[in-house]
């Protein structure tokens, strides 16, 4: 039974599909190799291997979301942000550009979160991600994060998908959160959103997580942007030895 579409009620392609990393990426660098890992599912484990290009395209999404508005968020991105990815080069980002970031962000997250396993529950609803493919309107209490990265390659991606929950009593109790890391070059990106583990409680409201204080120069919220001009890098930077504490923050969750 072919998949439908993350974003619409069509059918998703059966070969081909989104870019995890955007081919953009491919024509700006030099031919050369890459040594990669990724994971298909949360269940799957972690695959390692070299690679000649950024080509690792995920069948979740139809053709028309996919060479329409996708390709449209991505250029954005890519105009506004590829120096920063490639280079490092500093910016500033106000609310129309968080808008950009946040909405990329969360595409990325549905694409990998949507190549799960069939009998896997999406994490956002059909409404939600439908929602967004219309308007880019994003679900209520997402949060999102930019921190810097500088490893010994000059090109590093990451694209780390995580589902986190406490079974201690708290107020959180009973909840999980969707934590997604998404690394490009020197920029990365991470989101985090909430939702009730049993469906007969997903009428409640929710609440969040707030990450402990020590991230605070490493990291900078960016969604709910506040008004302000937020600059780029982060006082600290992450390196090779530090990057993966921060993808991993979340899996054990100390402050709402």
């Amino acid at each position: 039974m072919q998949r439908k579409c993350a974003f619409c009620p069509a059918e998703a392609v059966e070969q081909g599909g989104e870019h995890v990393w955007d081919d953009w990426i491919n024509k700006a660098l030099p031919h050369t190799h890459y040594f990669a890992r990724k994971r298909y599912s949360l269940e799957s484990p972690i695959i390692e291997y070299n690679a000649d290009r950024l080509n690792e395209k995920l069948p979740v999404v139809c053709r028309r979301c996919n060479n329409g508005w996708m390709s449209k968020l991505s250029l954005k991105v890519k105009d506004r942000f590829s120096r920063t990815m490639l280079d490092g080069d500093p910016f500033s980002l106000g609310i129309s550009d968080a808008a950009i970031l946040a909405a990329f962000t969360f595409m990325k997250a549905v694409v990998v979160d949507h190549n799960s396993p069939d009998d896997y529950e999406r994490f956002f609803t059909t409404a939600a991600r439908e929602r967004f493919g219309t308007s880019l309107i994003l679900p209520p209490l997402l949060k999102l994060w930019f921190a810097a990265y500088r490893g010994k390659a000059r090109m590093s991606t990451r694209a780390n998908l995580s589902i986190v929950s406490t079974g201690t009593p708290s107020p959180i109790r009973g909840m999980e959160f969707l934590s997604f890391s998404y690394l490009i070059g020197q920029l990365t990106l991470q989101l985090l959103a909430p939702r009730w583990k049993d469906i007969e409680n997903r009428g409640k409201p929710l609440l969040s997580l707030n990450p402990n204080v020590q991230w605070e120069e490493a990291a900078t919220p960016f969604w709910p942007h506040n008004g302000t001009t937020l600059p780029w890098p982060p006082p600290k930077i992450f390196a090779d030895e530090t990057i993966q504490l921060f993808i991993d923050r979340f899996n054990n969750p100390v402050n709402l």
